[in-house]
């Protein structure tokens, strides 16, 4: 048996293949969605003593974390287990660092903060999610500020939890380069924030749009994962692995 953690595109394309293989598996996410697969699907928040205790119960033979790369709780949870278990992450692609006078990454919400600050940065379209809100209260409490959440009753709760005007909230998912471009265009900030989210997250996108709109853009840097972990990329090296780890 295989735990997956999903709830991302990269955990469907996982449960796709297991599916395919015929290898059973738990399919794990934060909150309840819909899930297709053949898999059994879980849900709710473990600590590192439940899942330790679920993967021996089911004879977990390995974890294939799939998760958003700034998951970090559970990065770290799964990393921090002390049962001897292969653990995988299997990683959506990552475009190149770019070297641009418009462009700043950092490691840190604080970090980000104290950038908005020194370049003087009054006003802010948030496409880092709703998660991150809070993270940004000192900001958006003095300055003009937008965030982009999915359309979703659980996201709404989550914004209404931190006192963020309702009227400044924008719903949808990121869009192709030129529907970017108005958004920037429509409101022009004097920045944009968001992560290091990937080719998936449409990072490519978004930095093409600020480009094209000579809007800055400051980049949260993905964080840096637990060496216990084995980084996989493609479907065909996961499909070895998984094999190695369950005969």
């Amino acid at each position: 048996m295989i735990l997956v953690f999903g709830g991302t595109t990269e955990g469907k394309q996982v449960a796709s293949f297991l599916d395919e293989a015929h290898i059973p598996y738990y399919y794990s996410t934060k909150t309840e969605v819909s899930f297709k697969g053949k898999g059994i699907p879980i849900y709710g928040a473990l600590t590192k003593y439940e899942l330790e205790h679920f993967c021996i119960a089911n004879k977990i033979k390995c974890i294939v974390n799939a998760s958003h790369p700034f998951a970090e709780v559970l990065h770290q949870t799964v990393a921090a287990i002390e049962i001897t278990i292969p653990i995988i992450r299997f990683e959506r692609e990552f475009t190149k660092r770019i070297n641009h006078e418009l462009i700043t990454y950092v490691s840190s919400f604080e970090e980000a903060i104290a950038v908005f600050q020194q370049k003087k940065y009054d006003s802010l379209l948030a496409l880092s999610g709703v998660q991150t809100i809070h993270k940004l209260t000192s900001y958006w409490k003095s300055n003009t500020t937008w965030f982009r959440i999915l359309d979703r009753d659980s996201s709404r709760a989550i914004a209404e939890q931190t006192d963020f005007p309702s009227e400044q909230l924008l719903y949808g998912y990121p869009q192709h380069v030129k529907e970017e471009v108005l958004l920037y265009k429509e409101l022009a900030p004097k920045a944009i924030f968001t992560k290091e989210s990937g080719v998936n997250g449409k990072l490519d996108q978004k930095i093409s749009a600020a480009l094209e709109t000579q809007i800055p853009i400051v980049i949260l840097k993905k964080p840096l994962l637990s060496n216990r972990y084995l980084c996989i990329n493609s479907i065909e090296e996961l499909h070895q692995k998984i094999i190695d780890y369950i005969e």
